[in-house]
Parts: structure tokens; sequence; C-alpha cells
């Protein structure tokens, strides 16, 4: 009884529903796909993932249903009218041309770009013989499918085309082959639209004085020559001399706000139909895609449909309406793209009618798009305030995350700098929203493995506009050093390869932890050389945990600088050794630090180690962790020199990562370090010799 209902529902909506699952799809790909530029939270990546692996094998499973119910006289098939059908199937191909935001899941996706074109050629192959089959005896929507079908047969086209086109083999040939890219407007031209000069730009570090078209405009300039870096190329010495001569006058935060829309060219190029649809042929076609399917719904809607089902009439028009409103939000998000703001003409001589009417409509836009900034209060001192971007105004994540080997060895999660001030609904529903997050989260990780893998307990701060601008000055001040991302206080010793990295890095931030929460709660900000002993404190934190995340958590992204398994048992080594020293007494962050350090740094742990094992460099780290720990108490001014450290290596990392790698997590909501990597490439850290 059971079995025979089941069947029948199955019977009733099996094309049904999955040609309606197929459009569900579709919308939530080109709604939702943008997310992932914005957060890296494993749950939405992951069923962005799915949704997009679904999107084609539903779609293909429909068209395949569909040609399986032709010529099929059992009674278990579906009883839908052979021309809807065939009409729905022409829709299934539409489907399969995906939406403009996602081309490409990842990278790799790209590179396959033949087994989809050959998976796409079966999919039509299978339509057309629904076509060959229906049609000869049911000639009723014969012209509405045609339409439709064509549509369809535009998207497929575009979106293999797209795939082709930003396989990193291709945009690197494409590069070789004009490997001297030459800036599309003047340098003159971008310094005068800055119209501040170099003094007073230096005071302002943290105004953002550029329009947001400026931004737009500019970050398209310069995305022309620095999309070389994704492919590891580099530029001249006139490149980038123009280049530092730029982000030398204009602020730390227009600056990040010019590298933001970049890497969002550099994000839309590698995994969006950009590439396809930003030219006048691909223009008229799509205007022949929106038009067939308009008029197939006219000629649809004057069909006498006596002879159809009602149910199968109100399914054609969802997917003929659905059709129509995905092609008008890509439509819109055309429009009002980056892409066509950095292509309008704005001076009045050499600008035409279609420019100044976008000019116009985009201008409307001007003060939702302007950046406001949220306050937040640090944790460690609430009389310090830092300002930190509106969670819709970001293009990115613009998040730095953390992991403490101190919170990892008490089984918590780090702390987090700073507190945002925000509404209580908002709270409410980040509360609800960590909840079902936190629970996809244990789900997601059945079966993975311990901790030795990644760090489990990891949390984040939003980037605070201090942070940049501290960043940012930094780096401009080494302008000046030929060689100034591989020398600094920090002792490299780089002549034993890669491996010396993750010691460098864990043996800094157990120093650094120690220092931080030794150090009273409460510090008077009266003074700005208090202000900047506060900063520099903060900073140093949230750069130390940062790293040690990176270290742990993206074992892709630090391939090329640090031997990562190796890294992660030495990371595991320690943590052993650490939870040795935590006793019943010690309960909280603040108790193990002291006792760490009170103990003085030749104090044993518990367990009695001999000299020998702490010789041993899986077990030695906590030792020399503690012994830096007491040498940075002993200078004057400590906070200054453990965040010098700390720059000169995020700034090595930054560089020494390739650029292929950074782009991989583009699509991830980012990594804080990708935007050091192209900050210190303005500046001038990767030239071409003459």
């Amino acid at each position: 009884m059971a079995f025979s209902f089941i069947l029948d529902l199955w019977n009733k909506w099996n094309i049904r529903g999955f040609v309606l699952l197929s459009l569900l799809l579709q919308v939530i790909l080109i709604l939702f796909a943008p997310l992932r530029k914005k957060t890296a939270s494993r749950p939405i990546i992951f069923l962005l993932w799915l949704a997009y692996l679904m999107a084609d094998s539903v779609a293909a499973f429909a068209v395949g249903l569909i040609s399986h119910n032709q010529g099929n006289s059992c009674t278990h098939v579906a009883e839908v009218d052979g021309a809807i059908q065939a009409f729905w199937a022409s829709f299934l191909l539409l489907h399969l041309g995906g939406p403009d935001t996602i081309t490409a899941f990842s990278l790799e996706d790209s590179s396959l770009w033949r087994r989809h074109l050959l998976s796409l050629i079966f999919q039509v192959g299978a339509a057309i013989y629904v076509f060959v089959r229906i049609f000869p005896s049911n000639k009723s929507l014969v012209i509405p499918t045609i339409l439709v079908f064509l549509a369809g047969f535009i998207k497929i086209a575009e979106r293999t085309l797209a795939l082709y086109l930003s396989s990193f083999s291709k945009l690197r040939e494409s590069m070789l082959l004009d490997n001297e890219p030459r800036m599309p407007v003047d340098l003159s031209q971008l310094l005068e639209e800055l119209n501040i000069g170099r003094d007073e730009c230096e005071s302002n570090e943290g105004e953002a004085k550029l329009s947001d078209r400026i931004v737009v405009n500019h970050a398209y300039s310069f995305f022309q020559i620095f999309r070389i870096f994704i492919a590891d190329l580099i530029y001249t010495k006139e490149q980038r001399k123009m280049s530092i001569d730029y982000f030398c006058k204009v602020s730390a935060v227009d600056a990040l706000r010019v590298i933001s829309v970049e890497l969002n060219f550099i994000y839309e190029e590698l995994h969006t139909k950009v590439l396809t649809i930003r030219h006048k042929r691909s223009y008229i076609l799509r205007i022949i895609a929106l038009t067939s399917i308009v008029m197939a719904l006219g000629l649809f809607n004057h069909l006498k449909k006596y002879q159809l089902r009602k149910l199968d009439v109100k399914i054609t028009h969802i997917l003929l309406f659905g059709g129509i409103i995905i092609d008008g939000i890509a439509l819109f998000n055309i429009v009002f793209s980056d892409w066509t703001v950095a292509k309008i003409k704005y001076n009045t001589t050499g600008s035409s009618k279609l420019d100044s009417f976008l000019n116009k409509l985009v201008s409307t836009t001007d003060y939702v798009r302007k950046p406001r900034y949220a306050t937040c209060e640090a944790k460690s001192n609430t009389n310090v305030i830092y300002e930190v971007l509106g969670l819709i105004f970001r293009r990115w994540s613009e998040s730095i995350y953390a992991c403490n080997l101190f919170s990892e060895a008490l089984k918590e999660s780090s702390r987090k700098i700073c507190k945002c001030n925000q509404f209580w609904g908002i709270t409410v529903f980040k509360n609800i929203r960590n909840f079902l997050f936190q629970m996809g989260d244990k789900i997601i990780c059945c079966g993975k493995g311990s901790m030795i893998a990644k760090a489990k307990y990891v949390s984040k701060n939003p980037l605070m506009k201090d942070l940049w601008i501290f960043i940012y000055k930094h780096v401009k001040l080494q302008l000046d050093k030929p060689t100034w991302i591989k020398q600094g206080t920090v002792e490299w010793e780089m002549d034993r390869g890669k491996a010396i990295i993750h010691k460098i890095i864990i043996r800094l931030h157990i120093a650094t932890e120690i220092c931080y929460n030794k150090e009273k709660r409460s510090m008077s900000c009266t003074t700005t050389l208090n202000r900047a002993l506060v900063d520099q404190r903060e900073f140093s934190k949230i750069l130390s945990d940062y790293m040690l995340y990176l270290l742990l958590n993206q074992p892709n992204l630090m391939a090329d600088l640090a031997m990562v398994v190796f890294a992660q048992k030495v990371f595991a080594k320690t943590l052993l050794e650490l939870q040795d020293c935590i006793g019943d007494a010690t309960t909280d962050l603040n108790g193990l630090c002291e006792k760490l350090y009170g103990g003085g740094q030749d104090r044993m742990p518990p367990g009695g180690r001999s000299t020998s094992e702490l010789n041993d460099p899986l077990k030695s780290l906590l030792s020399e962790g503690l012994s830096m720990a007491h040498e940075l108490e002993m200078e004057e001014d400590k906070w200054k020199t453990i965040s010098d450290r700390w720059l000169e290596l995020l700034l090595y990392v930054a560089t020494a990562i390739s650029g292929e790698r950074h782009v991989q997590v583009l699509s991830k909501g980012g990594e804080f370090v990708t935007f050091v990597w192209l900050l210190t490439a303005h500046l001038g850290s990767f030239f071409k010799p003459e």
C-alpha cells in the first residue's frame, strides 16, 4: 500500500519536481553565489557547493527522464503531455547554461572545460532526441520550444567559453602574449582625480576621500597590469614607479578600497561569465535570448491550452517567468557592475549619449556605495574604540581569523579582540545563525582527522581600520629598502629552507601571548603615546593569532612557504607540552601565562622531561618561546618590537605565497594576507630589473 502510494507520487512528480528544483537551484545560485566573496563560513560554502553541483546534475537527470519517457509504453511514467515535455527540456538546457554569477566553483573546474563541453553536447543531443520523437506527432509548442532552445544554446555557449577563457593555462597564455600591459589611462589623470596633496593625504590616512566611481575606475586601471601576478609574472620598473607614485598619494582607506575592487575584478574573471558577456556581440546575444523567452511566453499564453493539465500550465508559467526574472537580475547586475562603471567615459567631450545615461544611472547608487564604519571596543580596554567597515558595505569578508595555542590547550576559542556595537535584533539573529552554523560544522567535520590536521578552536575579528593604516604605513616606510621583504629584526634563518618558518611563527606566538596576558587588562589612553602603545599591543595579538591560523588552517595557501605537515606535527607536540603545564588550579588563560612566566625560562614542565628531550626540535619551542618572552619583557619598547616582528613575518609570508594560491581563496571570502600581498605589489615588492 505504502509502496504503491510512493510509486504514484513519483510517477506524478518525477519530471515536474526535477524541473522546478532545477529552476530553484538557478535562483539560489544567481542570488547567493556572490556571498562566496563575503564569507569563509564552511556551512555557507558547503551549501553553495552543493547547489552548484546539484544544478547541473538535476538538469541533466531531468533531461534524461524526459528522453527516457519517449516511446515508453509502460504505465509507470509521468502523465505529462509530450509537447510540454519537449518545452521543459529546452528550459533545462537554459538551466545548464548556468547563471552569470558562477561558472566555476574553483580554479580546477575551469581547467576541466573540455569535460564540461562533452557533457553539454550529450545533453543537447538528448534534448534534440526528445524534439525528434515528439514534434512529428504534436506540433502545438514547436515555435516556443525552438525559441527557448535558442536561448538555452546561447547560455550554454557562454558558459563553455567562459570556462575556457578563465582556465589558468589560458589566462597565463594571454598574459605572456602581452606581458607588459599599459595603463588604460594616464597616470597624471589618476593623480589629478585624487585631488589631494601628499601632505594632506598623510595626515588623513583614515579618511575615504574618493567617490566609489573613481575608486572603481582606478582599480580597473591597475587591474590591467596587476592581474599578471595571479600567474606569478612581474612588472617593469616603470610600472613599479607609476604604482608607487599613486599609492603614496592616496590615503590608506582609499588604498584598501582600490585593492578590494581589484580583487573583485580578479575573482569575477576567474569564477563568473564576465569574460564572455562584456562584449558587444554578447550584448546582442543576450538581447536575443531574453527576447526569445518573452516571445515564447507570449505564444504560450495565446495557445489553446484546454488539452493541457492546469498543473502543467502553472509549472510552465513558473519556468517562463523564472527565466525572465533570472535574465532581468543578470541585466541589473551587468548595468550596475564594477565593469560597467569602469568602462563609462566621465569626461563630457569624449563621452557618448550611452555613457552619459549610464553615468547618471550609476550615480544614483553613489550614496548607497559610500563606505560606512561601525565602532567596536577593545575587550582588554573598553576605553579604546576602533572602527570597522559595516557588514553590508564589505566587498569581502574583511575578517582576520584567529587560532591560539594556549586556547587550544584550554579547549576554548581564541578570544575576540573587539566587541562590535550592534542592535539587539542583529545580535539575536547572529546567535541563531551561529547555532545553526555550529551544528553544520559538526556534521561536516564528522569523520575528519584530529587536531593535528587543523586547529579546532577558531574565532575571527573584523578588520579594523587602524590595523590596516598601521600596516600601510609600515609598508610605505620600507620603500627605500630594495630587499625590505627579506630583511628586518627577525632572524629568518632562511638558509635552512622552508622548514624553519613554522618555528619562527610558533615561537613568537608563544612569547606574544605570554606578554599580552601578563599585563593588566586596563591600560590608560590619556596620551597619544599610550594609545599608540595600546594599538601595538592589540595589533600584535591579532597578527599573532592570524599567522598561527594561516599555518594550521590554510595548508594549501602555505604550501609554498612551509612544510605544513611537519608544522602541524610540531604544533601538536608543543600543544601536548603546554597541556602538561596545566594543573587543576590553572583554569584560565591569564593564569596559565602567569604560571609559565613566573616559573622562569628554565623551569621544567610537569612530566620531568630531560634536557635532551627539550633540545629535540619537536619539543623545545615552548621553552624557546618562554625565553623570548623574558627577553622581550626586558626591552623598553617591547610592543613596538613585537609588532614590527609580526609585520615583517606577515609581509614575508604574503610575498612568498604564489599568486595562484592567493587567488584560490578569493572564492571563500578571501584572506587578509591576500590584501597585504597586493598592497606590497603596488608599493614595489615585485619588479623586472633592467
